[in-house]
């Protein structure tokens, strides 16, 4: 076991010293720089090797994230090697299987620790230390490479010095042993020193124009392969999870992030999956889904958009280097590609061009969407609202449609054996992206997904969702979800007069939440309370983390939306079913009744959550604060968060993960990141321990089968898997044993 994933590593380390790509690949720069020897001064060739092999990496990357959650199921197709994953067997060890092998990480991160060794970031070029840009962006690529490893495997060995032979025992005597406890100290200085690159030194980062697929549609600019320092750490400080400070911090990186990179590419905007409605001759209606939108805003097979931040691209056939088909195959898709050459008429110019055209075959599909994937989406409520002169006037649900999503994401593909039953014919179909979707849900064609994306910006609201209500601002997490944030929908602060006698005689100032200020009144987010505002007011890093809330002139995010609207109708005050109130009530009472732990208290929480959108902590809190020495009132502290309200919308985001990012490789990784934030924020209220994440992690997976609504007749699940994933262990992949 050891040579061979050995050898595998030092078969890779013989071509350091050499250009590292043909110069037929498609991560060969348009450029006539190449390296004879590792000088340390001209390293381009070398950096873009670090990405071709980021390139073999990814796929397996992305399934392993994938298919140990709760959104996959297995088929009669399903290989051994497939089966023993997801059903957490174990039975392959590290190298046996093409999917269980660390050395498509470790070639990644040894070629960084090569290229960090031996570059000269001091070498010039008009004044400019060009190399700074390569050296930055290597130190990103080998943090995200060791996260995606730790979130993998759970502990693995760390090393920044060069690996070049076989006798170094680095597998079993490492510089420093990763877990999800250290990584962030491990690479925390790293990223900073990239940020400093990045920003404060202003080199920016490496530009070599457009990168050639072998796809005549397709070329991918060299903007869309950066990673960047504020999202990698951010994911760090929030897979640590120690303290709040964490989730501040992480918010901080996002926030930064989403601020710095032109506001307007880093909005939500448009792209939504709709319904349309019909009705029939006797009175009812047909219901018709358009995912063209969503799909078209950054998911599709050969335009990137503004939806997508990194990305890892793929050729068009082999001629022009790595394609990426292995998930497409496991999906249910026969790939093939062939080439086409043309010259002009007297011969002297050719050019090749190659295309990559997908089958469905359901025999090649080995995994689909779970039942509780399914049942997730259906179980989502649909509004559409009308306007009257720009104002909200009527709302009305489109009664069991569920999330628009699932029929971009994992609609019913017709096929010789099942026609086009739903349980046997749902494919997923983010790697293999359907070209049109009918009335009644079924998938028409489908075309080969040139890319993967590793950042996103729905994903990274997401996670800025995540980390602000950890950090304790469950109603601003939730805007985020609802109606997104920008200042046209946040309201503002100001003083009011709050009387404390009967004969209104005796009172004092208060602040409050003054709805006439919000400029969008049709989707003003009026639940964000009195106290989150003020609590958030008072916070001494407020600025850098959270939205200006009393600056209604900046043009910050300017008709931002809500993640949830991407699928389930556009949001306005008119839905009352989609609230803060009602749906966060909801959640605190399911997550109760599956932990038995439906106490008075809880109980109490829940009807003042429903009733007066109260959160006051112990809802005792009167407003009528305390008594200055003149005799004067003074302003009531702003309550505490209530940690009921914060676990509630953390599952909230949870499931918008899953309706929003499933099958795009995150899925266990976000399982596993939550179920952490549930262990280590144990706040002692009622059915909340150090092990709530660990329990709702094993039942959230062993549900996955069960053909049931989400929270419906809790108990039932899959016993086994329930018992092996209360050991946090084997939430990992088994490591190799030397």
């Amino acid at each position: 076991m050891k040579h061979k994933s050995i050898f595998s590593l030092l078969f890779f380390l013989m071509g350091v010293g050499i250009a590292t790509t043909s110069c037929e690949d498609m991560l060969t720069p348009d450029l006539t720089r190449y390296t004879e020897n590792f000088s340390g001064r001209d390293t381009v060739y070398f950096y873009n090797g670090i990405l071709r092999n980021v390139q073999d990496m990814v796929e397996q990357n992305e399934l392993l994230g994938d298919l140990r959650s709760d959104l996959v199921t297995t088929t009669k197709y399903t290989s051994d090697s497939i089966s023993n994953i997801v059903k957490y067997e174990n039975k392959r060890i590290d190298g046996e299987d093409q999917l269980l092998n660390r050395a498509a990480y470790y070639k990644v991160i040894n070629q960084c620790n090569f290229y960090l060794a031996k570059v000269d970031t001091t070498a010039q070029k008009n004044n400019i230390k060009y190399m700074k840009r390569e050296y930055a962006q290597v130190l990103n690529i080998r943090a995200w490479a060791y996260l995606q490893l730790v979130q993998t495997y759970g502990t693995v060995p760390f090393i920044t010095k060069p690996v070049d032979n076989a006798d170094t025992g680095w597998e079993k005597n490492p510089e420093k042993w990763a877990t999800a406890d250290n990584l962030l100290d491990l690479l925390k200085a790293d990223l900073k020193t990239a940020n400093g690159i990045e920003y404060a030194n202003g080199y920016g980062y490496p530009d070599y124009g457009e990168y050639q697929t072998g796809n005549s549609n397709f070329k991918v600019n060299t903007k869309y392969l950066r990673f960047y320092s504020d999202l990698i750490l951010g994911d760090l400080y929030l897979l640590h999870s120690a303290n709040r400070q964490d989730y501040i911090e992480a918010a901080k990186s996002y926030y930064k992030f989403l601020r710095r990179y032109n506001n307007s590419t880093y909005n939500v905007t448009g792209g939504f999956a709709t319904y349309s409605r019909y009705q029939l001759p006797n009175g009812t209606y047909q219901y018709t889904p358009n995912v063209d939108s969503w799909i078209g805003s950054g998911l599709n097979a050969s335009s990137l958009g503004n939806e997508n931040i990194t990305i890892i691209p793929s050729a068009a056939n082999n001629t022009f280097g790595r394609v990426l088909s292995r998930n497409v195959q496991i999906f249910g898709f026969d790939p093939s590609s062939r080439n086409s050459t043309s010259s002009d008429v007297n011969g002297g110019s050719v050019s090749t061009s190659g295309q990559v055209t997908i089958s469905v075959n359901y025999r090649s599909r080995q995994v689909g969407p779970s039942n509780a994937y399914v049942n997730l989406c259906k179980a989502q409520s649909y509004s559409n609202t009308e306007y009257a002169s720009g104002i909200a006037s009527n709302i009305t649900y489109f009664t069991g449609v569920g999330d628009a999503r699932m029929y971009g994401t994992a609609p019913i593909v017709e096929t010789k054996e099942g026609g086009r039953d739903e349980n046997e014919n749902r494919y997923i179909m983010k790697s293999a992206v359907p070209s049109s979707v009918d009335g009644s849900g079924l998938a028409h064609g489908a075309s080969f997904k040139h890319f993967r994306s590793i950042y996103r910006v729905r994903q990274v609201w997401l996670r800025y969702a995540e980390a602000i209500n950890r950090a304790g601002f469950p109603r601003l997490a939730f805007a985020v979800l609802r109606d997104g944030i920008d200042h046209q929908t946040l309201p503002t602060l100001t003083d009011s007069i709050k009387y404390i006698n009967a004969d209104s005689t005796k009172y004092h100032t208060v602040t409050y939440l003054d709805s006439t200020s919000v400029e969008n009144t049709s989707r003003g987010v009026f639940y964000l309370g009195n106290d989150e505002m003020r609590r958030a007011q008072a916070e001494p890093e407020h600025s850098l983390f959270l939205p200006d809330f009393e600056n209604k002139d900046n043009n910050e995010w300017l008709s931002n939306r809500g993640i949830h609207e991407q699928g389930c109708g556009a949001s306005s005050v008119l839905d009352t079913i989609f609230s803060y109130k009602n749906v966060v009530a909801k959640r605190i009472e399911e997550e109760a009744k599956r932990t038995n732990s439906l106490t008075a208290s809880v109980k109490r929480h829940i009807r003042n959550l429903r009733r007066y959108d109260v959160t006051v902590g112990d809802d005792t809190n009167t407003g009528t604060g305390d008594v200055e020495e003149d005799g004067e009132q003074k302003e009531p502290a702003p309550a505490e968060v209530n940690p009921l309200e914060v676990q509630a919308v953390e599952t909230l985001i949870a499931d918008e993960c899953a309706l929003e990012t499933a099958y795009e490789g995150s899925r266990m990784f976000d399982l596993i990141r939550f179920a952490r934030h549930m262990n280590n924020d144990a706040s002692g209220v009622p059915g909340f321990t150090p092990t709530y994440g660990t329990t709702w992690l094993a039942w959230k997976i062993a549900r996955r089968n069960e053909n049931l609504k989400p929270y419906e007749d809790p108990t039932l699940y899959d016993g086994s898997l329930y018992t092996l994933l209360l050991d946090p262990n084997n939430w990992y992949i088994v490591s190799p044993k030397y």
